[in-house]
């Protein structure tokens, strides 16, 4: 279809939308919303278990969504009933009459919708319920009130675009990812992909979320005081009900009795994809050494000190060198350029400017790290990486240090995987391999 965009009789422009799509200025006609699939099934009669899912959306304003067995499969399948959100479930029942005309009463309304007798008897006591009239070319609705009154919705199909911008394939959504790591980053980052279509994670972290944190955090003032991991499940879970989100919330910190956390290593461990987003050095050696042993994928993600860029590293385990190994490369190669590598910060990612002033990331630096991680990620679960070449990549999103400014990238080629060990990382894998060797000396005497 076309619009006249500027409504002067002009010139017309292809339009995307729909007639009958939902619009602000409608939007107070309390509408039915069924998804374009679910009301196929409805027609064809072999809809099974609808269920009409009702909630406040704003003041004086109830939108009922009618779902059936086949949506509740889906990773964006609707939401439960949940009190607290006031959202509730109420009976919908379909009829494959014609619509009558007006807004009659109940009994009238179930008598012209010609029931079952067991369900008309069922219709005519339920505190609410919606009618559905399949008999014409569109369907009706009617709502059902528990004060007896009725009233006629308009019914809205919507177009089935649930996880179409976003759909992996089949292999993909089998695979799990932990991320490591619940902070700014790692929230975002499992935000990310969540949207994307991932819907098997596992989430690390002991911390609990603070007022502070909330600058940069994808969590609010609701989850304070929570587990920063138990907080984004919920959130996670609002956006996707079909997704299964597995936390552990205590920290995976390498100076710990290793035997005290052999179960949560595991949990890692078979993950398809390993995230480190911790930004700590230490953790990230870890981490890397146990996703080499496993032969797991492995991204390490940190915004750089300042926010004056970013590093997302890749180790694949069929092409990449050990992380360990990468990282070795990667110092020799700032050594080279003569400068010291960007550290990843304090919690607060701040840095000096050259006249003492301090620099902080702010969001915008590290929501633009999540996604460039994101992105990674998503080439790996959908069975293409980015080329061996950009396994490194140095986000700049300032001129500061090696960066031109914001939007220079170095991509950075650490080598392919050969046997050996040189001199120059021996020390840094002998650390990373001593930490993972630990744990897994505890995990053989624990059972």
């Amino acid at each position: 279809m076309t619009e006249d965009p500027l409504g002067e009789g002009g010139e017309r422009a292809p339009s995307d939308h729909r007639i009958g799509q939902v619009q602000a200025y409608d939007w107070g006609l309390n509408p039915v919303l069924i998804g374009q699939r679910c009301a196929g099934r409805i027609e064809a009669r072999i809809a099974l278990d609808l269920v009409g899912l009702r909630w406040m959306a704003a003041d004086e304003v109830w939108p009922i969504l009618v779902h059936d067995a086949e949506d509740r499969l889906l990773l964006r399948r609707p939401p439960s009933a949940d009190i607290h959100n006031w959202r509730f479930d109420i009976p919908v029942f379909v009829s494959t009459r014609s619509a009558p005309a007006g807004v009659p009463d109940r009994a009238a309304l179930v008598a012209a919708a010609d029931l079952q007798s067991d369900m008309a008897n069922l219709a005519l006591e339920t505190n609410a319920a919606i009618i559905l009239f399949t008999g014409e070319a569109d369907i009706a609705g009617f709502h059902l009130m528990a004060d007896g009154a009725t009233h006629r919705r308009r019914v809205l199909v919507l177009p089935d675009e649930s996880g179409a911008r976003s759909a992996r394939s089949t292999a993909a959504e089998c695979k799990r990812v932990a991320i490591v790591g619940a902070g700014s980053i790692g929230s975002k980052l499992a935000e990310s992909l969540v949207r994307s279509g991932i819907g098997l994670l596992t989430l690390i972290d002991g911390d609990v979320l603070l007022p502070d944190n909330l600058e940069r955090h994808a969590l609010e003032w609701r989850d304070v005081g929570f587990r920063k991991v138990n907080g984004l499940k919920r959130r996670l879970l609002a956006i996707a009900p079909g997704a299964d989100i597995r936390v552990v919330d205590n920290n995976l910190n390498w100076q710990r009795s290793a035997k005290s956390h052999a179960w949560q290593v595991e949990a890692v461990a078979d993950c398809s994809v390993i995230v480190d987003a911790t930004g700590d050095p230490a953790t990230a050696l870890f981490l890397g050494a146990l996703a080499d042993a496993n032969e797991r994928p492995f991204v390490s993600v940190e915004v750089f000190e300042g926010g004056l860029g970013a590093l997302v590293a890749t180790a694949l385990p069929d092409r990449d060198p050990p992380f360990v190994d990468g990282r070795a490369t990667f110092l020799a190669w700032c050594d080279e350029q003569g400068v010291a590598p960007p550290e990843p910060g304090p919690r607060r990612y701040e840095m000096l400017a050259g006249d003492g002033a301090p620099i902080v990331a702010d969001d915008a630096a590290v929501t633009m790290t999540a996604g460039h991680a994101a992105r990674v990620i998503l080439d790996i679960v959908d069975g293409a990486p980015a080329p061996s070449d950009s396994a490194w990549l140095l986000l700049g999103y300032s001129r500061h240090w090696l960066f031109d400014g914001h939007g220079h990238t170095i991509r950075l080629s650490v080598g392919e995987r050969c046997p050996g060990t040189s001199g120059e990382d021996a020390e840094a894998r002998a650390f990373a391999l001593d930490l993972f060797k630990e744990w897994l000396d505890a995990a053989k005497a624990a059972g």
